[in-house]
């Protein structure tokens, strides 16, 4: 994703040319190549959960800020970040063991389903929450040991970006 920062915004053209592994993208200022993957591309679509249940809507700016802040305190290694819905109202909470530190932030939400508890990797998250124009998001969850989407609450475009993590 950080790729976009280095790109030409508009007006420039992209040569895009290919050989037997290999495809070229070529900027003005810039040669990008990419390796050709030989394979079926995965099927996406049976990974991406369709019944989820437990929805909340909430600040993108608010909440990426508080992993900010949060995720200071989480073990290094992993990143780990813990969301726990309760009510109206996210907990964000990170540990590290090894140093004996942790950290926890409230956040208001508009959350519809069951109390949960579910852990994400921060760095991922903030990524996310980074890449994203709108001013709120909408996380939908099924449960703790599923996959969740983070949807823009009022999409700007038709295409769907999609990022397994």
């Amino acid at each position: 994703m950080q790729i976009q920062y280095h790109l030409p915004r508009e007006g420039n053209e992209v040569d895009v040319e290919f050989d037997e592994k290999n495809a070229f993208f070529v900027l003005s200022e810039y040669k990008m190549v990419c390796r050709l993957v030989e394979g079926n591309y995965p099927s996406y679509n049976s990974v991406i959960p369709t019944n989820n249940p437990n929805k909340f809507t909430i600040d993108r700016i608010e909440f990426l800020n508080t992993l900010k802040r949060v995720s200071v305190f989480s073990n290094q290694a992993s990143n780990l970040v813990k969301l726990q819905l309760n009510g109206n109202q996210l907990t964000v909470s990170a540990q590290d063991i090894d140093f004996s530190i942790s950290a926890y932030e409230r956040l208001n939400c508009q959350y519809e389903g069951e109390d949960m508890e579910i852990g994400f990797k921060s760095t991922f998250l903030m990524e996310i929450l980074s890449n994203l124009s709108t001013n709120d998001i909408v996380m939908e969850l099924s449960d703790p040991t599923r996959a969740g989407l983070i949807l823009p609450s009022a999409p700007e475009k038709e295409e769907e970006d999609i990022l397994m993590l």
